[in-house]
């Protein structure tokens, strides 16, 4: 991919994002009706964390559907959602985080609130949490822990995500009594989850991608390895370090074009002053040392 299409990318990303956000939400008219569509495309993943009780969702979230089948009496592990997953990461890797989710997106808009912004470098521990989230919440539990029936939980749906408060349960009691009546105290520890996200989403850059999101922790296993990359010209670059300064996902892309925690957003291309950054989709390597950090 050559240095012009990799900075339209760059500086269309919003506007692919909310693209992506209505193709996987497209039954709208669903939050007016308080209904969630049932379709057969419901029965496709979208790649981002998009609830399955969204209204207006057109397809199912990996992650929820991952635990339905490995929670299910009937079966333990899902071919086709593990197969799914594995594709997509092995093509773009967390493209997706950077591109196509609308959590993503909706964390990215509350941090253009203008307020003082902190930096999440000296938290950088914390990135590890989301893969111990998909460890034990997503696969651990749902597996080993079964009700009377031989059926798990979606533990990390149930008791953790705040997109489908956000999606499902608060659009959904707006326009339904009955669900509004049958709110009770997981709602309410879901809903202060969310609200404590929608606050740090204002403070730091993308707190719930960088720290607890199984889907990116997934992801983020294929970075390295993705035909989708970040690719720098060592000859071009004149050690500027701008865009170590512009990534906001705490990579030194320098050193690591296409580390477990670059979302490919392209903000390194778009800073890059004698365009030594670039998008490459292909069996080309980049940087020697991009397995550093």
């Amino acid at each position: 991919m050559d240095k012009l299409k990799s900075k339209i990318i760059s500086k269309y990303r919003f506007l692919i994002q909310i693209l992506a956000s209505l193709l996987t939400n497209f039954h709208l008219t669903n939050f007016i009706k308080g209904k969630i569509y049932r379709g057969n495309f419901k029965r496709i993943c979208v790649p981002g964390l998009n609830c399955y009780s969204c209204p207006a969702a057109s397809g199912a979230c990996p992650i929820g559907a991952y635990q339905a089948v490995v929670g299910s009496s009937k079966f333990k592990f899902s071919y086709y959602i593990s197969g799914f997953l594995i594709l997509i990461g092995v093509l773009f890797g967390r493209l997706i985080c950077g591109f196509l989710c609308p959590f993503g997106l909706f964390q990215e808009l509350l941090h253009k609130i203008p307020t003082k912004k902190i930096s999440t470098k000296k938290l950088k521990l914390l990135k590890y949490l989301k893969y111990i989230i998909l460890a034990v919440f997503v696969v651990i539990l749902p597996i080993t822990i079964n009700n009377d029936l031989g059926m798990g939980n979606p533990y990390f749906c149930k008791y953790i995500c705040p997109q489908g408060v956000l999606e499902g349960a608060i659009p959904l009691s707006i326009v339904d009594t009955s669900i509004r009546a049958a709110l009770g105290p997981l709602f309410n520890m879901k809903l202060t989850i969310l609200i404590i996200f929608i606050i740090l989403s204002i403070l730091f850059f993308r707190p719930f991608c960088k720290w607890i999101c199984p889907l990116g922790a997934f992801y983020a296993l294929f970075n390295k390895i993705s035909l989708f990359k970040i690719i720098l010209d060592k000859k071009k670059c004149i050690s500027c370090n701008k865009c170590v300064k512009s990534c906001k996902m705490d990579v030194n892309v320098r050193k690591s074009q296409n580390h477990s925690e670059c979302i490919r957003c392209g903000m390194c291309i778009s800073s890059c002053p004698t365009d030594a950054i670039k998008f490459n989709f292909g069996l080309e390597r980049g940087n020697k040392n991009d397995n550093k950090k």
